[in-house]
């Protein structure tokens, strides 16, 4: 017999064991949690809360639950910069043996990007890192407007560079106006970040 098929069978035996010895099961309600690198989580079922600090792998809600009670484990408040989900977090409880809901966490993540002047001719490289994006001219738009292929985790650091000119072609990452450094280098925070200039003039 598949073991599927056993779990439930060895709940109800648990359950009726209990009851022929005039107890009534009850069930921890909790689980495993992934990747909580920040603080802020809070997780619910029903009316019952409970916080989970940064680092956590476990959880367990304080009250628990009668067999046959239904729970419902849902994020009450995601945690700073992150967002997460629940899988098996909602049944009733006796259908397993215990309930073991996973919690996966992963931090936001917001494009870069911005604009070019000048271009063209076609073959501009630009790279963050590994991440490499090559652009063709397009005359009708001038700044062309860019997006880097790979979205960036919030507090994560990007710096923009051209890493390969069109033919005939100077281009250049140019600075921030308000603070004089290279407008493609920052911390990426909690929106995109549209504001890298790029622009090319006759080599």
């Amino acid at each position: 017999m598949k073991s599927s098929c056993l779990r439930p069978l060895l709940a109800l035996l648990i359950t009726v064991g209990l009851a022929a010895c005039g107890g009534k099961a009850t069930y921890d309600v909790s689980g495993t949690i992934i990747g909580l690198n920040n603080s802020g989580l809070v997780l619910a079922n029903g009316a019952d809360t409970l916080s989970v600090p940064a680092g956590a792998t476990t959880f367990t809600f304080a009250n628990k639950i009668d067999y046959g009670a239904s729970y419902n484990i849902v994020v009450q408040t995601p945690p700073a910069h992150m967002n997460c989900t629940v899988v098996g977090g909602s049944d009733t409880a006796g259908h397993y043996v215990s309930i073991q809901a996973s919690v996966s966490c992963q931090q936001n993540v917001y494009t870069v990007g911005g604009t070019v002047t000048g271009l063209t001719v076609d073959g501009l490289q630009l790279s963050n890192g590994s991440d490499i994006l090559t652009l063709t001219k397009n005359t009708a738009a001038d700044p062309l407007a860019f997006t880097m292929p790979t979205a960036v985790p919030d507090g994560r650091a990007f710096g923009i560079s051209v890493t390969a000119n069109p033919t005939g072609l100077a281009c250049s990452v140019l600075p921030d106006p308000t603070t004089g450094l290279s407008s493609g280098v920052g911390i990426m925070g909690a929106a995109a970040v549209t504001s890298v200039k790029v622009a090319c003039n006759p080599a």
